[in-house]
């Protein structure tokens, strides 16, 4: 099982939970950081991926950190 670390702006949470529960992956809140955002640990399997991208997607819609 692999394990991945997002941190998840407050106002992304629903959202963000919806996709964990629709997909039934198993999940930790860690806290939240300086920024407050809220750390979460999502473990999945390789078939889980597609919704691990999803996740990934929500939070980061154009794949970078640069901003245009």
């Amino acid at each position: 099982m692999k394990t991945r670390t997002f941190e998840v702006p407050a106002e992304q949470m629903p959202e963000f939970a919806e996709i964990i529960g629709n997909n039934e992956l198993d999940n930790d809140i860690q806290g939240i950081n300086d920024d407050n955002e809220i750390i979460v640990d999502v473990y999945y399997e390789p078939d889980d991926r597609l919704a691990v991208f999803e996740l990934t997607e929500l939070l980061d819609p154009d794949g970078d950190d640069d901003d245009d």
